[in-house]
């Protein structure tokens, strides 16, 4: 791209309302994973984030393909990382109900009002990142809105040459339907993702595609499908999404990695700690349990649910004794604070208070997704 091009396209997207914070889509360079690097053997029934932050991974309906997941190392110019999916055991009888789904973005209805959808004043939006597939072809795609009015508009993506970066552009038609008004949903909904049905059996296929805006079918491939799980070893390879108000694509906005890490964290966060770790303060109120408070350093979306492992040998210390606990648990929860129960078998005494020191590793995922 030229250098007379880029600002002509930033002129662009100022006239439309944003220089800085213009990509939608959160995480979209792949940088933050969280949950891990590498998710193996994801069977059929799997809907998950199995590695990157904010991608989401269906894997459903019926037998079919088992996939491994990965924030790979590998990526076009001016990136590092891509979300690649690959197919470990194929299946090319697919079940008629069979779909593996990879969806992108997962917008909240608050962070897409200046698309001031369903409204006569409703802005194009304008979709491009970098993709790479050993597979070559056709791949029917979707912006589809959520919510009680569920709605989408179809593009077609091509891979024209196998196992090499492709940089791909694609501009929606403004959503004027009024009943597709954030508006009409709760804040923190989700309102927008980018849903591509990579692998496909027969009821996602030959509906009639939704070339503009108009209500939501399963049939969200319609005929063109790169049917990635239907070929051993076929990948499929993503990064630098970016999702933009207005009909011009600018140049990709890169966030630094603290600011992409603090934006994930309102939908996941991990905390942990390494062996023989100072971690926090705790309390006591009965002899059977110690409490301990954890400020979350982002809000979440909403209250998170959570799951704890390698938090059972933990020592506890208080007036020069210390205490063995044998499980943890987790209570008490809000956005903003978690209270992490660590059982004492009734060697505590009630009003102690002190500060805790984890003899292994510690992790607790705390999950607040859409």
């Amino acid at each position: 791209m030229s250098k007379a091009r880029g600002l002509a396209d930033l002129g662009n997207a100022f006239d439309d309302g944003a220089l800085s914070n213009r990509n939608l889509i959160i995480n979209s360079a792949m940088q933050v994973a969280q949950r891990g690097t590498s998710k193996t053997g994801i069977v059929h029934g799997s809907t998950s984030f199995p590695t990157c932050d904010r991608v989401k991974f269906y894997n459903s309906g019926g037998a079919g393909p088992t996939y491994t997941v990965t924030q790979e190392a590998d990526a076009p110019d001016g990136f590092k990382y891509s979300w690649k999916v690959e197919t470990t055991t194929a299946d090319s009888s697919l079940p008629a109900a069979h779909y593996s789904l990879l969806r992108l973005g997962l917008i909240e209805y608050q962070d897409a009002r200046g698309l001031a959808y369903g409204t006569s004043s409703a802005k194009k939006a304008t979709l491009s990142f970098w993709v790479k597939s050993s597979i070559a072809g056709d791949q029917d795609f979707v912006l589809a809105s959520h919510g009680n009015i569920q709605r989408h508009h179809g593009q077609t993506l091509t891979i024209n040459s196998a196992n090499t970066w492709e940089y791909k552009i694609f501009v929606f038609d403004a959503e004027t339907d009024n009943a597709n008004t954030p508006d009409s949903e709760p804040n923190t909904s989700l309102h927008l993702s980018v849903d591509l049905r990579i692998t496909a059996g027969t009821n996602y296929q030959g509906g009639t595609f939704p070339s503009s805006w108009g209500a939501r079918s399963q049939n969200e491939t319609s005929n063109n499908c790169l049917q990635i799980g239907s070929t051993a070893n076929a990948t499929f390879q993503i990064t630098g999404v970016q999702l933009e108000v207005g009909d011009t694509a600018t140049p990709f906005e890169h966030r630094s990695y603290g600011d992409e890490l603090a934006r994930c964290q309102r939908y996941c966060q991990k905390i942990r700690t390494g062996t023989d770790a100072g971690f926090g303060m705790y309390h006591s109120y009965i002899s059977s349990s110690a409490y301990a408070p954890i400020q979350l350093p982002v809000t979440m979306r909403a209250t998170p649910s959570a799951s704890i492992t390698d938090g059972d040998a933990v020592t506890l210390f208080t007036g020069g004794t210390n205490y063995s606990p044998t499980s943890t648990g987790f209570i008490n929860a809000s956005p903003s604070s978690v209270e992490v129960k660590f059982a004492t078998t009734g060697n505590a005494t009630a009003g102690d208070t002190g500060w805790y020191r984890l003899q292994t590793a510690f992790t607790m995922i705390l999950n607040a997704e859409l």
